[in-house]
């Protein structure tokens, strides 16, 4: 670490430091340092004209900002204290040797609170700078073009090396609105944001990573406008973006950029909450071979036509590849395929989607905007579609190339095209849509995942593996570019000899598992947020239950309630997860005595009924006919009462900006019902009655409790 002398040195002591290889002068205002220096700033007790000394630290962000940094230098802010205004510091560091902001001292992160301004925190043409462990905000009472932090290139010269990293943004009242006079602040406006002049320098070495970003109007993290050239060496990394007015992670005029292992959560909520237009959840543009993988986009807002969890837009060069990706119930599904939908114009770059996994996100537009000569390569995904449509538009006609191989397709209804220059090749097409023609190889049968639909997150997807006998297991074509891993690390065979069909490329895993628990094995999104009702869907026709319907009944997320006799915690997820197990054979653990087995659900379609058994430690078994009325119905049946009755629920929005739309008045229920079982034994699991995942008729289970 660098020291800090806190007064001007003598002639004498200087010598004896320079000889000495230790200490430079003190910075003093305006002027460069001779040598690597610590700045501290503490705006909670420092002073404006303070040495900088952690006796005596500067007390402004005015004072920071008069100063001049050079490689190695240091400005470290208290931790627990809150500087309000623009930092804006001047210099630049050298290769390896870069100038750091950062914290210092015991407790939580140094704020740095703008005003109002376009930036908080802001790097104007400077190179060698890390930025880290500070929690950058800027609200305002009204929205406009505003950012958190701000990396600007404007000179010709080439700027290089800046990190940002381990920071907090919110709170950032940014524009979110992509229509309208305002509507170019919306592509500058994020929690971060690197903006160039199309005249400028490009960056050598740009690295956003382990940031938090929550509530910053119009997006999470965007490099926007290209300069003169490419961006390069760019890498997004392990950032985590939710709840902002707008995309996810956008990648403007960079050169092979690298965006992985990043999570996008509640597009279009937050703070500044999306207003009007389109958005997306990690994307490029006006870019070269860029990257995206092992990434995960989940409940986006529904926007005008766009909210897919990935997309490939205009002005892309060479090919855009997405694998490795985990997404579900994204407004507008999977994919977009827009690379002729700007005005940068249209460069025909290779769509490769590949060993990603789709749950609940069903549409694909791959051919935007009559871009029919795109190649388009998708193998080996995994699409889970147990309540949403398989809505699948892609290159066709003369002049396409699309490939669509080794997936597994998964839905209660929908459709595949076929047209000119579409080949479909070794898919699995099970539920309620047709193959196909053209795929001699295709097969039609349950693939056999191991428990579809459970996921909660990227690295929680376990249930898309193979169980023995699966159809998939090794039935796979090779496909150019096939790559030598799978969605889990699995290795693939180099030749694509015995290659799986979906995501994963394992060997078959055991029979489904024992679920430790009810929630380990929900499969199924029923109870939405008013906010974004378009997720999930309790059947086949979108509707679901609204979760401030039922919390207004008594049902709030999280609560505990009464019901049949027993105790339950009401869906202790947040809105639009997996919340209930659509009844398929699943053997669930459960202990305690009691005479009576309660649950908590309702049927689809209908009454529904199935034989549930219990199992006891000591391996005997109780089987019992488990009723629970319709959904739709608001009376007692003959064998299940009525646990709450909404008021409301939630039915496929009419329009997009308006969430209200999606308001459907009719009451609807969950219900309770109750079996007998033996008192005098030990309960050790339950298993529900067979049925199919896909949310069409069955039973829904929320919970169960031995009483």
């Amino acid at each position: 670490m660098h020291g800090f002398r806190p007064i001007a040195a003598t002639l004498a002591t200087t010598l004896m430091a320079s000889l000495a290889g230790l200490a430079a002068l003190a910075p003093t205002a305006g002027a460069a340092t001779t040598g690597p220096t610590t700045t501290y700033v503490d705006c909670g007790v420092g002073r404006p004209d303070g040495a900088g000394s952690p006796d005596d630290p500067l007390g402004d962000l005015s004072a920071v900002n008069s100063r001049t940094y050079a490689g190695g230098d240091r400005i470290l802010l208290r931790a627990g204290t809150v500087c309000v205004g623009t930092l804006q510091p001047r210099g630049n560091g050298a290769p390896g040797d870069p100038v750091t902001i950062g914290a210092y001292g015991e407790g939580p992160r140094p704020i740095v609170q703008g005003t109002g301004g376009p930036a908080t925190l802001r790097l104007v043409d400077q190179s060698w700078w890390t930025v880290q462990g500070l929690h950058v905000t800027n609200p305002a009472p009204t929205q406009a073009l505003r950012t958190g932090v701000q990396v600007d290139t404007t000179t010709p010269d080439r700027k290089y090396g800046i990190v940002l990293r381990d920071l907090e943004v919110s709170d950032v009242a940014g524009w979110s609105d992509k229509t309208g006079a305002n509507a170019g602040w919306f592509s500058a406006s994020a929690g971060i944001v690197v903006l160039g002049k199309p005249t400028a320098g490009p960056i050598e070495g740009i690295t956003i990573a382990d940031n938090q970003v929550h509530d910053t109007g119009g997006g999470g993290i965007k490099i926007s406008v290209k300069p003169a050239d490419f961006h390069r060496d760019v890498l997004i990394r392990a950032n985590t973006i939710r709840s902002v007015g707008g995309d996810g992670i956008v990648v403007h005029g960079s050169d092979a950029p690298l965006v992985e292992y990043n999570l996008f959560d509640d597009g279009g909520g937050g703070k500044y909450p999306y207003v009007n237009g389109n958005f997306a959840g990690m994307w490029p543009i006006n870019s070269r071979d860029p990257v995206f993988q092992y990434n995960e986009v989940t409940r986006q807002r529904p926007s005008i036509f766009d909210s897919t969890a990935w997309d490939c837009d205009g002005a892309i060069t060479g090919s855009c590849t997405y694998q490795f990706n985990y997404s579900h119930d994204n407004g507008g599904g999977f994919y977009l395929g827009c690379q002729n939908c700007t005005s940068f114009g249209n460069f025909h770059a290779t769509q490769v989607l590949r060993f990603n996994i789709a749950q609940d996100d069903c549409r694909i537009r791959a051919n935007a905007s009559g871009d029919n000569t795109s190649p388009l390569r998708m193998y080996n995904n995994t699409f889970f579609c147990p309540s949403k449509k398989l809505d699948v538009e892609l290159p066709n006609g003369p002049g396409a190339n699309t490939l669509v191989a080794n997936n597994v397709f998964v839905a209660g209804q929908g459709a595949l095209p076929i047209g000119t220059g579409v080949a479909y090749r070794a898919n699995v097409y099970h539920g309620g849509f047709a193959a196909p023609t053209g795929d001699t190889s295709a097969v039609t049968t349950d693939p056999r995942l191991a428990a579809p639909g459970t996921a909660t997150g990227r690295t929680d997807a376990a249930g898309y593996a193979l169980l023995a006998g699966s159809p998939a297991l090794g039935t796979g074509v090779a496909v150019p570019g096939l790559g030598t891993s799978d969605y889990f690390g699995n290795a693939v065979p180099s030749d694509g000899t015995g290659v799986n069909r979906g995501a994963y490329n394992g060997p078959a895993v055991a029979a489904p598992p024992l679920y430790p628990s009810i929630a380990a094995a929900y499969n199924n999104v029923g109870v939405g947020d008013d906010a974004n009702p378009d997720v999930g869907g309790f059947g086949l026709s979108g509707r679901s239950y609204s979760g401030q319907a039922l919390a207004a009944a008594g049902y709030a997320r999280g609560a505990r309630v009464s019901a049949g006799g027993a105790e339950f915690t009401w869906h202790p997820r947040a809105y639009g997860l997996p919340d209930n197990v659509k009844a398929a054979g699943q053997r669930i653990a459960l202990s305690g005595h009691g005479s009576r087995l309660v649950v908590l659900g309702a049927g689809a379609y209908g009454a529904q009924s199935g034989t549930t058994t219990v199992t006891y430690t000591d391996g005997t078994t109780t089987t019992a006919t488990l009723t629970l009325g319709d959904w739709w119905s608001t009376t007692a049946g003959p064998s299940d009462q009525v646990a709450v009755r909404a008021a409301y629920h939630h039915k496929p929005q009419t329009d997009y900006r308006t969430p209200a739309s999606a308001r459907s008045e009719e009451d609807v229920t969950v219900r309770v019902a109750s079996l007998a079982i033996d008192p005098g034994r030990t309960v050790a699991s339950v298993t529900l009655p067979t049925g199919s995942p896909i949310a069409g008729p069955g039973l829904h289970v929320f919970d169960v409790k031995v009483v």
